[in-house]
């Protein structure tokens, strides 16, 4: 029988960083679709819903279908997108992303239908949704 070489120090230094980089590479791979997608939801519904707070009639229908139409588009990326990986893992951190999202979307939707055509409130309501949007995907990205 044949008997292995020894691995030198600097030899199993190097795989063990070679290894660490393919290791953060697929983690990084893995990650994106998921920064995409929250970034991109926070971006659409904020622009929908400071679109529906200004608009009325034919352009307020609009926006909201538009928004919607946006959002399942988004949805549907992302499933596709992570095939063979599980959406939305049930992880305390996704679950955390989706319920903060949800909050400050909820509230920009009060804005729009209690404080109709206030632009002031219509911009901070909106601009909750992008900041929180942002702040989990800058979170993910950190990860």
């Amino acid at each position: 029988m044949d008997t292995p070489s020894a691995v030198t120090a600097p030899e199993a230094r190097l795989l063990l960083e070679r290894a660490a980089r393919l290791s953060r590479s697929a983690h990084d791979a893995t990650r994106w679709p998921y920064i995409t997608f929250i970034v991109a939801l926070g971006v659409a519904t904020s622009m929908g819903t400071f679109a529906m707070a200004l608009a009325t009639g034919d352009a307020f229908g609009l926006a909201y279908v538009g928004t919607l139409a946006v959002t399942f588009a988004l949805l549907l990326f992302f499933v596709i997108s992570i095939q063979g990986r599980s959406a939305f893992a049930r992880s305390r951190r996704w679950t955390a992303y989706i319920a903060s999202w949800f909050t400050s979307y909820a509230i920009a939707l009060s804005v729009v239908i209690w404080a109709h055509g206030s632009v002031v409130l219509a911009s901070v309501a909106s601009g909750l949704v992008l900041v929180v949007a942002l702040a989990c995907a800058a979170r993910e990205a950190r990860s």
